[in-house]
């Protein structure tokens, strides 16, 4: 997956408040430790896996558009550039996303503001959504996830990443140099309402490993069945 340059992510840095500036996680991407470096850049290198795995059994006769919830940075915007035919990249702060855009020439992304892509992306039109460290952030899912089941089509494809919010994870995160309440929840809690609004798990990683060195899920689920939510 291409590294965003850390010129360049400075310069994001600096277009954004300080909270924002860490909810797209660009400290981490910047920070003087490799280790903390490689654990903000590996859980990325698995979702663009999986997106991989995704262009391989999808019909590629037919246009495909990803849709990039809570895109932040746009530092998935060029794999998925290298399968879809339109992107969206939806998120409430765009400033970082838009000079990625500009610096690397990705004309097929369109940039969204959340509260515009309701009214801008046609009901059952995405094939792949990602929600890369994002859905941790909202306190009610439910609304985020009906709008993910009515803009997917049939067989598309949920791809999350998600913090455990463990031990490990915690001390991470002051190593790092975050500080305070940050999320609203964790991967286990998000990974069941997924499951019962309606989506059907395909694959899961967790890295860097599993048990209590997970410090982060990453997961892919297919929609067999758009606005229906799953019975208990």
């Amino acid at each position: 997956m291409k590294r965003i340059p850390q010129d360049l992510l400075a310069r994001m840095a600096n277009s954004v408040s300080a909270e924002d500036r860490d909810e797209m996680a660009i400290p981490s991407y910047l920070h003087g430790n490799p280790v903390m470096r490689w654990i903000a850049w590996r859980r990325l290198d698995v979702v663009a896996k999986f997106l991989r795995q995704f262009e391989r059994t999808t019909n590629n006769a037919s246009k495909i558009t990803i849709m990039d919830f809570g895109c932040g940075t746009g530092v998935l915007f060029d794999e998925a550039c290298r399968i879809a035919d339109r992107i969206y990249g939806v998120d409430l702060v765009l400033e970082p996303a838009r000079l990625l855009i500009d610096e690397w020439g990705l004309n097929k992304v369109s940039l969204l503001h959340a509260d515009d892509a309701k009214t801008r992306i046609a009901p059952q039109s995405v094939d792949t959504i990602i929600a890369a460290e994002v859905l941790e952030h909202i306190e009610d899912i439910g609304d985020t996830l009906a709008f993910f089941r009515s803009r997917l089509k049939v067989g598309g494809r949920l791809l999350v990443s998600l913090p455990t919010e463990n031990l490990l994870y915690r001390f991470g995160r002051r190593l790092a140099g975050f500080h305070g309440h940050y999320h609203e929840s964790n991967a286990a809690s998000i990974h069941q309402q997924i499951l019962g609004a309606g989506f059907r798990q395909l694959r899961m990683q967790k890295i860097p490993a599993p048990g209590p060195l997970a410090i982060y899920w990453v997961t892919a689920y297919a929609l067999d069945q758009p606005n229906q939510c799953r019975r208990s």
